[in-house]
This record gives structure tokens, sequence and C-alpha cells, in this order.
């Protein structure tokens, strides 16, 4: 979910965004929020870009979030992920890579406070695009 309008209101106010769960649906699917199709990391416009650069999807993604100017916090348990999730700064993506994974918006949304905040805590904060 780019969220290109959020984006483009919080520079013009300078406000620094930060991308929640920015590889996609993997942490919610245990739970039944997302299937494993949805997940970004199995894109073909992902994966592609990935093998070309000789990198992971993962680092695909997280990269075209870091060189679009948003912060990312990936989460991860293994040593090896963390590694790699470091090695973001030696790589980067053309325009045109950059336009294809911004084009891949779905209109999903894994982490909607609107919905969770409303079931756990019973309480309403719609936060959207």
């Amino acid at each position: 979910l780019p969220q290109q309008r959020l984006l483009r209101y919080c520079r013009a106010r300078g406000i620094a965004v930060t991308a929640f769960s920015a590889l996609g649906a993997g942490s919610y699917v245990a739970d039944g929020g997302a299937t494993a199709a949805e997940s970004c990391l199995r894109d073909p416009v992902v994966v592609d870009i990935a093998r070309r650069h000789d990198r992971t999807p993962a680092q695909v993604v997280l990269r075209w979030a870091v060189q679009r100017g948003t912060a990312v916090i990936p989460k991860s348990t293994k040593p090896e992920r963390l590694a790699e999730n470091l090695r973001l700064y030696d790589f980067s993506l053309s325009p045109a890579e950059m336009s294809r994974i911004g084009k891949l918006d779905r209109g999903l949304r894994f982490n909607d406070p609107a919905v969770f905040c409303e079931e756990d805590f019973n309480t309403f904060f719609p936060i959207y695009d």
C-alpha cells in the first residue's frame, strides 16, 4: 500500500513517515489477516527486479521504501535475515524500477487500526489514505 498522497502530504509538512509492515502480508498469514499469495515478496515485478540486482525480494522492497524517503523497521528474529535487511545501501533502484514497484498498489491493508482497535479495544481509529 504505497499511500502516495499520504506521503506527499507528510513531506509537504516535514513529517517523517515510517513504513509499518514494510514487507507486507507475511506476519498476517498465521492469524488469517492475509494469504501467502498476497505477499509483495511473491509479486513477479518484485521478483524480477530482485533477480536483476542479485538480491532477495525483501531487500528490493526495503530498498524501495528507503529510496522513496520512508524509514523502515523490518522485523526478524533470524540473524541471517537481520544481516540481509541491512544490505540495502550498496545498490539502488532505477527510476523505472521505483515506478514499477510503486504501481503495485492493490489497495490491501493488513494492519488497519479501524479494524483491530475496534475488535480488540472497542475503540474506533480510522486511518486511511
